[in-house]
């Protein structure tokens, strides 16, 4: 947390396990990087030991790759690369004999006496947990690592398996080394807005009088990934979702939002504050692990349009493992500050998306003075810190729309590092590397705060432990997690946020009997648009008795076109007719030509012939766009309806109908027609000139908000634009449809083997759905 003064002495860099992943993924583009931005010193070393037999020659190509690859700026083309591996050489070293360690010594020791200066000693441990307690022995055992000042080790987690484990490695460690050449590396740490959260939290006046049990609701962490376990099997099968990101990553993160105000940025003072947030966690009783704690593993599912395995498909899993790979806590931080205010944890592997995010999520205002009906509750005040991929803060609040009715809508104010800087903001691990360089070990974790976490942790790993061979809860790969954790929350009042999911458009589910999931796109395919139309009604009637189970009403957007007349026809029918409750549902439209009602090209008009005027939902509760009006005056007026319908919540349809044209339209937004982008903008007149006419259509941002989307698309003529939306490169202008990516809900589309024909990443045509 100090500023890292350029001008370091003399350093040798020494990594174990040289030519291992870590360092050619992350070290050695790190140092690289660091390099570059003339942060090394004139004289230092990097030396990569290993027993394979390297050249230097050998060794500098390889890295050279690895850097070409994984480096945030890949190689350069001034030479620069070829300067800096001038600095690298490779050590053969058998980390089970002692001699290997006097020869490293004396390796070092000549590095000095041709520098004529003595140089600071950097181990860095970069090799299997099992070598950790032979490799910090056999180095203590030489001189190398005896100045207190100059020399430093530094130890990649997991830091134990267990709170035992972790005190006996603490114990080999501090018995060998003092406590400040001890460097326990968390890479979430040094992530730039992990960081921004101290200051964020404590430069500025306007948020730390919020901070607190009178102000905040409840806290979020998500530490969402998309990988699996990689050909990691056999070790994920002895770590878990628990130990392998709770205990050190997203325990980390609880310290950081809610730790005490440090009195400096001193590493101890900053360490101390940290360790009385783990203290403070109330422990979980075993036979009390239920109510706090789930687990679940991925089943088999979709990630950005490619179909993997379930866990225990897996190579090197057990078929009967009970390893979790997601888990959820709620957490009680017992103290002043934070008494009685929830943090919600959660992490796992094949989720919809990569994601690091915490949500703070603000208390009601005590009175709500611009709600139309007291019994609709407000939408909450959040403050967002995104922590990956995309970094910055957003600040959710309430905000007068334009108009003459006092109606009222959640707006967000958003800090985005790209935005704000050209500068690229470092890689964790260059971060941490330049501070364990220089001895700061703020960002580096202390002996107490591991045992600290691993305490935290414990009774949930025995109570686990002891379910023996228990059936784990399942959650398909592609989404949020299983139903379980979601009930976590729901018995308190709260609910999941999930980040908005960028992968959407790329996750396919094809198995049409798997319940939907949020997060992917669920395709289904039929054999023709009347069975397409049959499964459509199904959703139609499930999706409106959730709803109204949920929240006493359902709320639909239809669509026009030719795509939805069969389904319109189908719910005028038995049984479903019967199965929606109309007498709780609310009709608008997605889109409408500039005629009445009465004509024959109104969408609304279709809607009514085919479907309104045979089923019992109550004429005050249909809301047709009105069509005969001048366009952009409709358009006002529909957005103006909308916000008196939805009285101050962001506009949720629980259900959108959508078609898509041969040329990928969707609604009313044609290829290369443009509209306004502005989230608050909802509904927009839009001149298409190949129709030689006005449109009036909502837009996309108003329909990524619902909670479930459903194109329709059947026909030879769609499959072009299908398999362009679908398997195509992003290109919205082009192809409209592509815009449609719910921020957080299911997104379905019903097509026929005809307009599914041309697919092929998805591979639909041999696994059609029959009925």
């Amino acid at each position: 947390m100090e500023f890292v003064n350029r001008t370091l002495e003399p350093t040798v860099i020494i990594i174990f396990g040289g030519s291992g992943d870590l360092n050619k993924r992350k070290l050695i583009p790190a140092l690289f990087n660091l390099y570059l931005d003339k942060y090394l010193p004139d004289n230092f070393r990097v030396l990569g030991l290993g027993r394979t037999d390297f050249s230097n020659e050998a060794y500098r190509d390889m890295l050279e790759k690895e850097v070409a690859e994984f480096s945030r700026r890949g190689l350069s083309d001034d030479g620069l690369w070829q300067e800096f591996a001038e600095h690298v050489e490779y050590f053969v070293m058998d980390v089970q004999k002692k001699e290997s360690f006097q020869q490293l010594d004396s390796k070092i020791s000549a590095l000095e006496k041709e520098w004529n200066q003595k140089a600071n000693r950097l181990f860095y441990l970069s090799v299997a947990p099992q070598l950790f307690a032979t490799i910090a022995t056999n180095l203590a055992s030489t001189q190398a690592c005896h100045d207190l000042e100059c020399s430093r080790i530094v130890i990649e987690k997991p830091f134990g398996h267990d709170l035992e484990s972790a005190r006996q490695l603490n114990k080999l460690l501090t018995d060998l080394y003092d406590e400040k050449q001890i460097f326990r590396i968390d890479h979430y740490l040094g992530k730039e807005t992990v960081q921004n959260i101290l200051t964020f939290r404590f430069a500025n006046t306007i948020f730390e009088p919020l901070w607190n049990r009178n102000y905040i609701d409840h806290v979020q962490i998500t530490v969402a990934e998309t990988v699996g376990v990689e050909g990691r099997g056999a070790y994920y099968e002895k770590s878990g979702a628990l130990r392998d990101m709770v205990q050190n990553h997203v325990l980390q993160l609880v310290s950081m939002v809610a730790m005490e105000p440090p009195i400096s940025l001193d590493a101890d003072e900053i360490r101390n504050k940290k360790v009385d947030v783990l203290k403070a966690i109330r422990r979980i009783k075993v036979d009390a692990v239920d109510q706090y704690a789930v687990r679940a593993q991925y089943a088999e599912g979709w990630i950005k349009g490619n179909k993997v395995d379930g866990y225990v498909q897996e190579e090197g899993v057990d078929p009967n493992s009970t390893t979790e790979t997601y888990a959820a806590l709620k957490i009680n931080i017992d103290n002043w500050r934070w008494q009685d205010v929830p943090f919600y944890v959660r992490t796992g592997k094949h989720m919809a998306d990569k994601s690091s995010v915490i949500i703070l999520q603000l208390r009601t205002a005590p009175h709500r003075a611009f709600a139309y009906d007291e019994e609709l509750q407000r939408e909450p005040n959040r403050i967002i810190i995104n922590i990956q991929p995309d970094m910055g803060v957003t600040i959710r609040f309430q905000a007068k729309r334009p108009g003459i009715s006092p109606i009222v809508n959640p707006v967000e104010m958003i800090f985005d590092y790209q935005q704000a800087y050209d500068a690229e903001p470092p890689e964790a691990y260059e971060a941490l590397l330049l501070d364990a360089m220089a001895g700061n070990a703020a960002l580096f974790m202390r002996a107490d705060q591991v045992e600290e976490a691993w305490k935290v942790v414990m009774p949930i790993l025995e109570k686990w432990e002891s379910n023996g061979k228990k059936a784990l809860p399942k959650y398909m790969a592609g989404c949020w997690g299983p139903r379980e954790a979601a009930q976590l929350l729901e018995k308190e009042g709260h609910a999941w946020v999930n980040p908005r999911t960028v992968n959407i458009q790329e996750n396919v589910m094809e198995d049409h009997e798997t319940e939907a999931q949020k997060g992917v796109l669920n395709l289904h395919v039929f054999t023709d648009a009347d069975e397409l139309s049959l499964s459509a009604a199904e959703l139609f009637v499930r999706k409106s008795k959730e709803a109204v189970a949920r929240k006493g009403r359902f709320v639909v957007c239809l669509t026009g076109g030719s795509s939805p007349k069969g389904l319109y026809q189908l719910l005028t029918q038995e049984p479903f007719v019967h199965e929606v409750p109309w007498d709780k549902t609310y009709v608008f439209w997605g889109d409408e030509r500039p005629v009445p009602v009465e004509h024959k090209d109104s969408n609304a008009g279709m809607a009514y012939q085919l479907l309104l005027n045979h089923v019992p939902v109550p004429e005050d509760q249909v809301h047709p766009i009105f069509g005969h009006l001048r366009p952009d005056i409709a358009a006002l007026q529909y957005e103006e309806l909308l916000q008196e319908f939805f009285q101050g919540h962001s506009p949720k349809f629980d259900l959108i109908l959508l078609g898509m044209g041969a040329d990928g339209h969707t609604a009313s937004i044609f290829p290369y027609v443009p509209f306004s982008h502005k989230s608050m903008t909802w509904v927009k007149e839009m001149w298409v000139e190949k129709l030689d006419t006005y449109r009036i259509s909502l837009m996309p941002q108003l329909i990524n908000q619902a909670e479930c989307i459903a194109f329709l698309a059947f026909g030879e003529n769609k499959s072009e634009a299908l398999h362009q939306v679908l398997e195509g490169a992003f290109n919205p202008n082009e192809y409209p449809s592509q815009l449609v990516k719910p921020d957080d809900g299911e997104l379905h589309w019903f097509v026929d083997q005809q307009a599914a024909a041309k697919l092929q990443k998805t591979k639909v045509l041999d696994k059609t759905i029959q009925k």
